[in-house]
């Protein structure tokens, strides 16, 4: 396949950070910025929710706040921190990546749970808005086999609902439950490679927007390299207040979204000559 002649790569980043891209998406397209026009679009975890409503040319007005959508139907899972604290523990050991993943995979497995799993793929397709892969645009979502620990990347040529791959992308330990598809179970892509960005290699033009870039400097400058024109955006000071230090806290989720609104008219200069419609 020949290399895409623009890509946006979405990174993870949790509840607030799925506000906070939302948000900016909301605000450069209300500027004529469209971020979902592009050739080739990676979303992970947050990303992945992100970008398969980009891809599929959904509003994403109704990101604004989720809860004013839901009426009766299934909330998102809740946050156990406790396990959350182990996975992270096992991440900073220093084991070998594959290694890492398939502990990370086990403490996942523990809490397996297929009830809270529909409820999870539920509220995904829902902010998503469809079930359907774009025709078009080519959407890559990755996620990890939390059996083997190893990382797979699915795209419209998978056969894996969306909803479902968007699900297991950002299947967080922890946060949400795995993911069964074809038998097996899965979780957050980030866990393969952060951002993913490798995936989007050859592009001649690369946005990269990254909400976890202010608590961990340098990911999204190095992820550019490449690129003929790269962009990163990340949250800009008064973003990171509204997004704080708790990816998974519910309560910043309109401010998030509100702050990467008014975050769109700087990022719509930073695009300029970068990005067709900008």
């Amino acid at each position: 396949m020949h290399s895409p002649d623009s890509a946006l790569v979405l990174g993870p980043g949790g509840l607030v950070g799925t506000a906070w891209m939302a948000g900016l998406a909301h605000g450069l397209r209300g500027l004529g910025v469209d971020l979902g026009a592009a050739d080739l679009i990676v979303g992970t975890s947050a990303g992945a929710i992100v970008g398969a409503a980009l891809a599929t040319g959904q509003d994403l007005a109704h990101f604004a706040d989720p809860a004013d959508n839901r009426g009766d139907g299934p909330r998102p899972p809740q946050a156990d921190l406790q396990r959350m604290g182990e996975v992270f523990a096992v991440l900073g050991a220093g084991l070998p990546p594959v290694e890492a993943r398939r502990q990370v995979g086990r403490i996942a497995l523990d809490a397996a749970d297929p009830e809270a799993e529909q409820a999870l793929v539920a509220v995904r397709r829902r902010l998503v808005g469809t079930d359907i892969w774009p025709p078009e645009c080519r959407l890559l979502i990755p996620a990890v086999d939390a059996g083997s620990g190893e990382p797979v990347v699915w795209d419209r040529d998978s056969g894996v609902p969306l909803a479902a791959a968007v699900a297991a992308s950002s299947a967080f330990p922890g946060a949400a439950p795995p993911v069964s598809v074809g038998g097996r179970h899965y979780i957050d892509g980030a866990l393969r490679a952060g951002a993913n960005a490798d995936l989007a290699a050859g592009a001649r033009r690369l946005v990269v927007v990254e909400p976890m870039e202010r608590q961990a400097p340098g990911q999204a400058a190095s992820a550019t390299l490449g690129a003929e024109t790269a962009v990163p955006l990340f949250p800009d000071e008064a973003s990171a207040a509204a997004l704080g230090t708790d990816p998974s806290n519910p309560s910043a989720w309109v401010p998030a979204f509100q702050a990467g609104q008014r975050q769109a008219t700087a990022a719509r200069e930073q695009l300029a000559g970068a990005w067709p419609s900008a």
